[in-house]
């Protein structure tokens, strides 16, 4: 069965905070994106996306909803390794959709930097079983990617795989439902859009879609619901 996750009892005043936090650190996200920077030479895409304000929007709502769900759990030691993880979300996403890549100056460098705030955070929670946990996730989720990758070199880019290691090292530190959650969400919203992008005549048949921004909002999906085997 699944069911929306429980949230964390946060003040109404603490969201109201991490979503202004969000909106600024947003903003400022989008601006830096609008100039294209991250942008190479192999890079093949027309117009640099100009909308700097949704990243304000977005990550205010993400700050605001992982203020609910992850709060003060672990004596707020777990809140910064999620916050953090919804700013990269937003820079990931803007990049993949517009350059169909998943730049390694914000992956390669994501997987010491989280891993250390995944630290911080079992320190908080006292139980080093969640860190081995991650850690484990982290490798099945990468290990899953990088086959799928060479059965279907098509569909899955080398950036993907990077990506899902993050993506297995955060949600299976929550559990291993979680990362199984996330990793069939990012699944089942890649043929969504996919669809929806068809059906409107966005791409066509043989078009390359990214698929980092599916992979997202499946992690982010793994945080917000859980599921339970019922007998």
């Amino acid at each position: 069965m699944i069911e929306l996750a429980d949230g964390a009892g946060t003040a109404p005043w603490a969201l109201v905070l991490l979503a202004l936090a969000g909106a600024v650190v947003g903003g400022l996200t989008g601006r830096a994106l609008a100039t294209g920077g991250y942008r190479v030479e192999s890079d093949q895409a027309g117009a640099v996306p100009r909308h700097w304000w949704w990243p304000a929007v977005v990550l205010a709502a993400l700050w605001a909803v992982l203020g609910w769900r992850i709060g003060d759990f672990a004596g707020w030691a777990a809140l910064p390794a999620f916050l953090y993880f919804g700013w990269l979300t937003v820079g990931l996403v803007w990049i993949d959709a517009d350059v169909h890549r998943l730049p390694d100056g914000l992956v390669l460098p994501s997987y010491p930097a989280l891993l250390v705030l995944v630290v911080v955070a079992t320190a908080g929670l006292g139980d080093w079983w969640a860190l081995v946990r991650a850690l484990a996730c982290l490798a099945a989720m990468y290990a899953v990617y990088f086959v799928m990758m060479l059965l279907s070199p098509s569909s899955l880019g080398f950036g993907d795989v990077k990506l899902s290691g993050l993506i297995g090292l955060l949600l299976g530190w929550l559990g291993v439902s979680e990362a199984v959650v996330a990793l069939m969400a990012g699944f089942l919203a890649g043929g969504l859009i996919a669809l929806v992008m068809l059906v409107g005549r966005r791409v066509g048949m043989r078009s390359h879609i990214a698929f980092g921004p599916s992979m997202l909002v499946g992690a982010f999906v793994g945080v917000l619901v859980q599921y339970h085997v019922v007998a």
